[in-house]
């Protein structure tokens, strides 16, 4: 993660000292329940490679809006995207919920 991206999640108390990223492989996504991309173009390029996980790779905006990429912009830009994905996550968390509730 850059500097901004740790800096701004330390705000929130959360440490993403050991995150990196890695390449999306067929074992992965066997691997995931679900997928969340931040833009159409990310999902796409997933899909594209690996068209029968087309299931469990979806936006993480519920209305598929990309969640605008922060690199190397302003501390604000990475305050804005952080907003934006706890404001997915937490739509997403609902609809998850909501789901598990509707199958018992």
């Amino acid at each position: 993660a850059s500097e901004k991206a740790l800096q701004t999640m330390k705000q929130s108390e959360i440490d993403l000292s050991g995150h990196t990223s890695q390449i999306v492989t067929e074992e992965l996504l066997q691997k995931a329940g679900i997928v969340w991309t931040m833009t159409a173009a990310h999902r796409a390029a997933i899909l594209a490679q690996f068209p029968k996980f087309a299931d469990r790779v979806h936006m993480l905006s519920p209305t598929n809006q990309d969640v605008l990429d922060p690199f190397g912009g302003t501390a604000e830009a990475y305050n804005q995207c952080a907003e934006q994905i706890c404001e997915h996550l937490d739509a997403r968390m609902d609809i998850l919920e909501l789901r598990s509730l509707s199958e018992k």
